[in-house]
């Protein structure tokens, strides 16, 4: 479903290249009919670069294959219908952002627990506004824009998608972008923390496990003080092995780590069954703990730098580099309205610095001397919007 933002920046390049082979763009249509399908079934309107936008409806306008390859997607019935489904999913996955954002939700264990879950969300939630902010605010076909920011070709908000509910808000967009980026925010941050202290945290509950097998292993053996316990020599052995496995995993190899601990913990839940165990809650509980480290040394070692790097990725918002302008009015007119906004816009602001990263990448591959001078470039850019911004709040505090 998000296979074309996916693409997008194949598509970027796509664009640029067409234009050294123009006999594509004029006469091959069946080559132009695969680039559409593959990268533009579902959107027109492209960011190939930095502040660089480009409607393709308008800029492919005049050569005929790929004019007639475009036809499908912008027909009137596709936008209506890409129009609804997008302007429905503001509701929906800010609703599930929010959710995620209520406190006490995003704690360690539930983070690891439901990874693919946060992605999932994140990912649908920046591909719903990289559609929107791009074609409501960087079509040059006023007919398309009118339809996606409205609902309808006249440019007002048309009778029936009052009717469904439909709302065609930039407020809604821009809502849907602050919740985002707080989101990614407290994600990022704990996903980092996690990194930073995996192998610490990983010893200590392997260490912790390892004792406790250790410490039944001798309260079966009958010779510990105030225990009065028959000795059980199969179970001494068996919870002083146990304990040696745990000590032995290997925090370097955790696929087979991983699947070491699934088993342990299988055998530990299986050893309950037996009359001297089942009889005695402090064993019963020493049990449940070490099943409970070694649920928590599963979830850490799931826990890799790849998760920080589509995080990353995902989050991408270079392509509004221009288009983040317009919406300068509706954040003054928040802040105005709610001063606590500015907490948000911390985080959104964070995000926008993502964009810093693209023009760097090639440089800095190069090792090119230009990295310094172009970083700070933009850095200014980005702290002179942050200040655009934020110039409500000194205005709001002496305004009588």
């Amino acid at each position: 479903e998000h296979r074309s933002t996916a693409l997008a920046t194949q598509a970027q390049m796509l664009y640029v290249i067409l234009y050294f082979a123009p006999d594509i763009l004029h006469n091959q249509q069946a080559v132009m009919r695969e680039i559409v399908d593959k990268h533009f079934p579902d959107n027109w309107v492209l960011a190939y670069y930095l502040g660089f936008t480009v409607d393709l409806s308008v800029a492919w306008d005049s050569y005929r294959a790929a004019k007639m390859a475009l036809a499908n997607t912008i027909t009137l019935p596709n936008v209506q219908s890409l129009t609804s489904k997008f302007w429905a999913r503001v509701i929906t996955v800010r609703k599930e952002v929010r959710a995620f954002l209520v406190e006490g939700v995003l704690v360690e264990e539930y983070i690891l627990d439901n990874i693919p879950k946060l992605l999932a969300c994140l990912r649908e939630a920046n591909v719903t506004l990289r559609w929107l902010m791009l074609h409501t605010n960087a079509s040059n076909n006023r007919k398309l824009r009118d339809l996606v920011s409205t609902g309808s070709e006249s440019g007002k908000v048309s009778a029936a998608a009052t009717a469904a509910g439909q709302t065609f808000l930039q407020d809604d967009v821009l809502a849907l972008l602050l919740d985002l980026g707080q989101l990614e925010y407290v994600l990022k941050n704990v996903f980092q923390a996690l990194l930073d202290s995996k192998q610490a945290k990983w010893q200590e509950y392997q260490k912790q496990g390892s004792e406790r097998m250790t410490e039944l292993g001798e309260y079966f053996s009958g010779e510990k003080a105030l225990t009065r316990v028959k000795k059980n020599e199969h179970l001494q052995n068996w919870f002083l092995e146990m304990g040696r496995q745990i000590g032995a995993l290997d925090y370097g190899d955790s696929t087979t780590a991983g699947r070491k601990m699934q088993q342990l913990i299988q055998a530990l839940v299986e050893v309950e069954q037996f009359h001297q165990i089942e009889s005695s809650l402090q064993v019963k509980q020493f049990l449940i703990d070490t099943r409970q480290f070694l649920y928590q040394m599963i979830r850490i070692v799931n826990v890799k730098e790849e998760v920080l790097i589509t995080l990353g990725l995902v989050a991408d918002i270079s392509y509004a580099w221009d288009i983040i302008d317009n919406y300068v009015d509706l954040m003054q007119k928040g802040i105005k309205n709610d001063p606590g906004l500015v907490l948000k816009l911390r985080s959104t602001f964070l995000k926008l610095a993502s964009i810093l990263d693209l023009p760097l990448v090639r440089i800095n591959q190069a090792q090119s001397n230009d990295l310094m001078s172009v970083s700070e470039y933009y850095s200014t850019e980005l702290v002179q919007y942050v200040r655009k911004v934020l110039e409500i709040v000194p205005k709001s505090m002496f305004i009588i």
